[in-house]
């Protein structure tokens, strides 16, 4: 199968069931075993590529004011899952030298206050920061993206029994785990879960990244 672009824009239903009145197709990533499990026709699976990394796609059918968050978590997925085949280096900046002969990481670009990375004229000039590892500090500040606890795209195509599922799966593991999808699922923000785990804040930040990457596995099959 032929890799596409994520801006791609051949999208059929994955089961071939005609869009009702208000619909819209939203992409949902997939492993192959789990769309063909679900119906899907294998002609409308699309392999898509970011980061130099393919994986497979399926388009599933959701209310058209339920389309931007179902977008959002798919990014956020896709986004998870560079992580993980890249790294976290992924988003390292360059380490700009300093007078003082220290270096710093490059700022972001913000208000034109410097070229994007594409077309920095210091590209591949300087060494990259090491976010290997990366502090409890840095995941409570505003740039940390929270997980989405409710299933994105399929929790609008499976709902009744895929929630059911995932929280039984989790709570065989670790019940505080299930509790944290429940409460993201409905509606609590992050650290509002964290405070409720009354646990120290490292460890409530364990969990929630535990609790984030099983759903992510699960939701991927």
């Amino acid at each position: 199968m032929k890799a596409q672009s994520v801006n791609d824009n051949s999208r059929k239903p994955y089961n071939n069931v005609p869009l009702r009145e208000g619909e819209v197709l939203v992409p949902m990533m997939v492993t192959r075993e789990f769309a063909i499990g679900q119906g899907a026709d294998p002609a409308n699976l699309r392999t898509w590529t970011k980061s130099g990394i393919q994986f497979l796609v399926m388009f599933t059918a959701v209310p058209a004011d339920q389309e931007q968050i179902c977008q959002q978590n798919f990014d956020k997925a896709v986004n998870q899952m560079l992580d993980e085949r890249i790294g976290p280096n992924r988003h390292s900046r360059c380490m700009v030298p300093q007078p003082d002969g220290t270096e710093k990481p490059c700022p972001k670009v913000k208000d034109g206050n410097h070229a994007p990375c594409a077309t920095c004229p210091h590209k591949g000039e300087y060494k990259k920061e090491d976010r290997s590892t990366v502090s409890y500090e840095e995941l409570d500040d505003e740039n940390y993206a929270p997980m989405e606890c409710a299933p994105s795209a399929e929790t609008t195509a499976m709902e009744g029994f895929l929630l059911k599922d995932l929280l039984e799966y989790l709570g065989s593991i670790n019940p505080v785990l299930a509790d944290i999808v429940s409460m993201g699922y409905g509606g609590l923000e992050k650290k509002d879960i964290v405070q409720r785990l009354g646990v120290k804040s490292s460890q409530a930040y364990d969990l929630y990244k535990r609790a984030e990457k099983l759903t992510y596995e699960f939701l991927r099959g």
